[in-house]
């Protein structure tokens, strides 16, 4: 485009700021979104000089001219003062987002500008680049966190953060973005020494981080883990030893067996409805009977008392219904089986639960050292309830501890998710209490560290998951089970592979 005049710039540049609001951005960073009349141009030694201002900050610099423009964007040729080289600053028209989204996205904003002020106070002489919250799906970079580089010394840091204002799940899933964001780097730039890890994360917020922190080998990366007070404007190191309390018991193995006993009468005429096909699970520390077909539960007996339904719509068990209590288990016969329709509801809900029940029927299949009388679902227990992944828990005839994570679907975060549940299997058999509370009777326990089994079907596994777990410390020992796609029929294992 052939170089502006002055004045006919300036011209261009005052209907377009003051047309509504605009988003600002240079070199790849967004910095804020303007408001109509928040700017000033002002011509000064044969140049533009162009001043910007949002609630948090001020922003000038000399436009040499316009390099791109539409209707909806301009991307303007920048000198910044010191510098030498010009860059380049975008401004376009801001996009409509619902108010809740509006505000979220500001507090992100806002958050970067902290961080950055952040990052400057505590590594002084550090350089900072590519600072940034935009969502990249592509590379499973995430909206919820601010990331960055930053050289410090002779070596660089992968950076996130999170504000205070996102919620507790976001806060317990940033050390896959984080793990994520560090692998790109080194892919991106071989040629820079990467020493790890800096993570920012609000106070009370970083527990979960802190107890996974000692599973990640230190040779690969090391990682700094800071907790953060937006207001104060304070950050502490925290000390990721402190595994601090893992959330989770044990109940002892016997109490299922006791459930089974005492609800035995009051389910005996719902087993005849399907002899060897109904699964009679009791949850950890409940003392109630989940009766299940295919690992979705259809009835409940709690003090002889029994339920049924599918999900919230449940009605007690009579006389004059059980006809209904029938016609619904015919319907799971037919429907959720591995011939069924996939557009019925009783075949999509709760795959894991389906895939969880194969896996105990035929353990040998994902690993031969395995036989069902050796195998138990999620023990220990996990305080915060029901989890996204199903978890098994068994021992080899010689005694090694397998800790198996299943999914039906592609997750992200699998192999961390699974790793909580093996720092809980590993703090209970440090303290000899799986023994102690009756599980694996008869067998001997290895005193060495659970092998940890990541199954899913074999298009399922998300394509970081290998990446996130090459930065497992060597004492997790990692395989991934990849499965057939129509596990529904019956379990095949596809590949079956250990980290390199």
């Amino acid at each position: 485009m052939r170089e502006s005049e002055p004045a006919s710039l300036r011209e261009r540049l005052e209907v377009f700021l003051a047309a509504g609001p605009r988003e600002v951005s240079e070199d790849g960073e967004f910095l804020f979104e303007l408001e109509p009349g928040r700017f000033r141009l002002e011509e000064t030694g044969g140049g533009l000089l162009l001043h910007l201002w949002s609630r948090e900050r001020t922003w000038a610099r000399r436009v040499a001219g316009i390099a791109e423009e539409s209707a909806d964007r301009l991307v303007l040729r920048v000198e910044r003062f010191g510098r030498a080289r010009p860059g380049k600053l975008i401004v376009s028209a801001a996009r409509a987002r619902p108010a809740p989204e509006r505000e979220r996205a500001a507090a992100r904003r806002a958050y970067g500008g902290w961080l950055r002020r952040l990052l400057a106070r505590e590594f002084p002489g550090g350089r900072l680049e590519g600072l940034s919250s935009a969502a990249d799906l592509k590379r499973s970079f995430s909206a919820l966190y601010t990331r960055a580089r930053l050289r410090d010394g002779e070596r660089w840091w992968a950076v996130v953060g999170m504000n205070a204002g996102e919620s507790a799940a976001p806060a317990d899933q940033l050390l896959t973005y984080a793990l994520i964001w560090l692998d790109w780097n080194r892919e991106r730039y071989p040629e820079r020494p990467w020493a790890g890890l800096r993570l920012f994360l609000p106070e009370g917020r970083a527990q979960t981080t802190a107890s996974r922190l000692t599973c990640l080998d230190a040779g690969r990366a090391r990682v700094e883990l800071y907790s953060t007070d937006e207001e104060e404007f304070r950050c502490a190191r925290v000390d990721e030893r402190d595994r601090g309390n893992l959330e989770s018991y044990l109940v002892p193995a016997r109490h299922a067996e006791d459930v089974r006993a005492a609800e035995s009468s009051a389910v005996e005429r719902l087993r005849a409805l399907g002899p060897g096909e109904i699964e009679e699970v009791v949850a950890a520390g409940r003392n109630e009977l989940s009766l299940r077909w295919r690992g979705l539960e259809f009835a409940r007996s709690a003090a002889g008392q029994v339920s049924f339904g599918v999900g919230d719509r449940t009605e007690p068990l009579t006389r004059g219904n059980f006809a209904r209590l029938e016609a619904l288990v015919e319907r799971l016969r037919r429907e959720r089986a591995g011939g069924g329709s996939p557009k019925s509801p009783y075949f999509r809900l709760q795959p894991e639960r389906w895939l969880e029940s194969l896996a105990l029927a035929t353990p040998q299949v994902i690993d031969p050292r395995l036989a069902p009388e050796r195998l138990y679902r999620q023990v220990p227990a996990v305080a915060a309830g029901e989890r996204a992944i199903a978890d098994l828990l068994g021992a080899t005839r010689d005694g090694q501890l397998i800790v198996i994570e299943l999914k039906a679907s592609t997750d992200l975060h699998l192999p961390l998710q699974a790793l909580d549940y093996w720092l809980r299997v590993r703090w209970h058999q440090e303290r000899g209490e799986l023994g102690q509370f009756g599980y694996f009777p008869g067998v001997a326990l290895k005193p060495d560290p659970p092998e940890l089994l990541l199954v899913a079907p074999a298009l399922q596994f998300h394509a970081t998951t290998e990446a996130v777990v090459s930065y497992l410390a060597p004492a997790v020992r990692v395989t991934l089970v990849g499965l057939n796609e129509d596990w529904r029929r019956g379990l095949k294992v596809v590949f079956r592979r250990g980290r390199s």
